[in-house]
């Protein structure tokens, strides 16, 4: 790995790939605000755009959640280049055939820009609603079966533990052939294996670089074990699946209001992922607000996340997986992950919504830019 020096940062320039993707994902706004984010970060030079796909906001006042597939086909009328995801889809509030149904109307919409992004489930979209949702892996791949089936096959019959087809077809098949782009979640063993079986993309949430790394070569690993096409040579004959990272960032002109601004709202994120707290080291205050299996959100258990938010240190936001600070140092902390093998960083705003086309725009023009200079 060559190094050389601009303004005194050691950087990686000289040796980034030439394909990196960013992302924005955008918070549960109302429908106008959504749209006109949509149509300025593809201006801005965003290569995609999220919607997280829930039932409820998180939020400590609010908790708007507009359907995130209708949303974003709405955005495929709107915008020419921009990706479209969500991150991530769960397949208990859809069935397989449903979804792949909403994937594929966004796909042809949009002239294939779709991306279908799986997890195994939250609490707070479940919970409340009486959804089932036991043995969440093996479900979610008994369903991405089925959705791949119905994309690429004429008639689908299908016998499984969870799921039963008959006769079953999908028309019209996305634009993109063969299907819609898959980008599963997760950062546990299981739903790895998942991504490398299955996955056309790999999208776990908040790791440090060298999990990222170790995770990702785990991953590639599994997917060879699976005949999807890495021979274990290097980043360079990499497996048909495209590493991807969520991960908040606060961008600002300095790294103390870039910090003034991140702190409150990554300890309330953090309390909800706990693994991140012990991980760094610190105790965690506790594991009730934890986002897949725990966390249903109503007024009384805001007040209290924010109350417990209050006793995690400000230490631990510095040294967790949340990219924060100057444009120089939100650089810095993104060629770590790209050396790791990140190519498709997908990001939240840790920000105001006042706040957030100004924080979009630096972003865009200082960090994106910086990336796509000489490629």
């Amino acid at each position: 790995m060559h190094f050389f020096n601009i303004k005194g940062r050691k950087t990686m320039r000289s040796s980034l790939p030439a394909q990196i993707k960013f992302g924005y994902e955008s918070a549960p706004y109302p429908w106008q605000t959504i749209n006109e984010l949509a149509i300025y970060v593809e201006q801005q030079g965003f290569d995609s755009f999220w919607m997280p796909d829930h039932t409820v906001g998180f939020g400590i006042r609010r908790w708007d959640a507009l359907e995130a597939w209708t949303v974003l086909s709405a955005i495929a009328s709107k915008t020419k280049s921009l990706l479209l995801g969500t991150c991530v889809s769960d397949t208990y509030r859809h069935h397989p055939a449903v979804l792949a149904q909403m994937a594929a109307t966004c796909d042809i919409i949009s002239h294939g820009r779709a991306i279908l992004g799986v997890g195994i489930g939250e609490a707070m979209n479940l919970n409340p609603y009486g959804i089932q949702w036991n043995r969440p892996v093996s479900r979610t791949i008994e369903a991405l079966k089925i959705i791949k089936r119905l994309w690429t096959e004429n008639v689908v019959d299908h016998e499984g533990k969870f799921y039963r087809l008959k006769q079953a077809f999908l028309q019209p098949k996305p634009f993109q052939k063969p299907h819609v782009p898959i980008f599963v979640a997760g950062n546990s063993p299981r739903t790895m294996k998942m991504a490398a079986e299955y996955g056309d993309g790999w999208v776990p949430a908040s790791m440090q670089p060298s999990e990222y790394e170790e995770k990702l070569r785990y991953l590639f690993q599994t997917a060879s074990k699976a005949g999807r096409f890495w021979d274990g040579l290097g980043w360079d004959n990499p497996p048909e699946i495209e590493p991807a990272l969520f991960i908040y960032v606060v961008i600002a002109k300095d790294f103390d209001t870039a910090r003034k601004l991140v702190l409150l709202p990554a300890k309330l994120y953090l309390l909800s992922r706990p693994r991140i707290i012990q991980q760094l080291g610190y105790h965690v205050p506790t594991t009730k607000f934890e986002m897949t299996s725990s966390l249903v959100f109503n007024p009384e258990v805001s007040r209290n996340l924010l109350k417990v938010a209050q006793e995690i240190p400000d230490e631990v936001v510095d040294k967790s997986p949340i990219i924060f600070g100057s444009p120089d140092d939100v650089i810095e902390r993104i060629e770590k992950y790209v050396h790791a093998g990140v190519r498709h960083f997908i990001s939240p705003f840790f920000v105001s919504q006042k706040l957030m086309k100004m924080t979009c725009q630096l972003f865009a023009e200082k960090v994106i830019a910086y990336f796509r200079k000489g490629k």
